[in-house]
């Protein structure tokens, strides 16, 4: 099997809420296997794009919110399979808070978008590796701002 590289970005996006912060959460559906997968909003750059404004970009064009950075996570490494090949992505994850205003529409990559309380996020997201991003974003975030 030939292997491939990809490099995304993608972010936590969080809001101030009445119980502590939400973040958002996308839905879509597993291309192979058909099953509901819940997500955080990423996506491959975009020519000479930076790491950051890939990770704004993407954020913004599959859920329709904005933000703005407010620190780096770190990233994630996988391999996954595709027509083939393996596929080596990496992932590299920004805290973003959000930008209040109006939301554009989303470009429809995922099916739905939610504003999830934090520890509900911990909970529900599919994937292992985006859910050590959301630990690293509740680390950053501090006890002052989940309470």
């Amino acid at each position: 099997m030939q292997e491939n590289s990809e490099i995304a970005a993608g972010g936590v996006l969080f809001r101030h809420a009445g119980r502590g912060p939400e973040v958002v959460v996308g839905e879509q559906r597993d291309r192979l296997t058909g099953e509901r997968t819940l997500r955080l909003p990423k996506g491959k750059l975009d020519g000479n794009e930076t790491l950051a404004q890939a990770a704004l970009r993407e954020v913004r064009e599959e859920t329709g919110l904005r933000g703005r950075i407010v620190a780096s996570l770190g990233r994630v490494d996988y391999t996954y399979a595709s027509a083939g090949s393996a596929v080596a992505k990496t992932v590299h994850f920004f805290l973003m808070e959000w930008e209040a205003g109006l939301a554009e529409t989303p470009d429809g990559e995922l099916e739905g978008i939610v504003w999830m309380p934090i520890e509900q996020a911990r909970r529900s997201l599919t994937f292992d590796t985006e859910r050590a991003m959301l630990e690293r974003a509740i680390a950053h975030l501090g006890p002052r701002e989940r309470a």
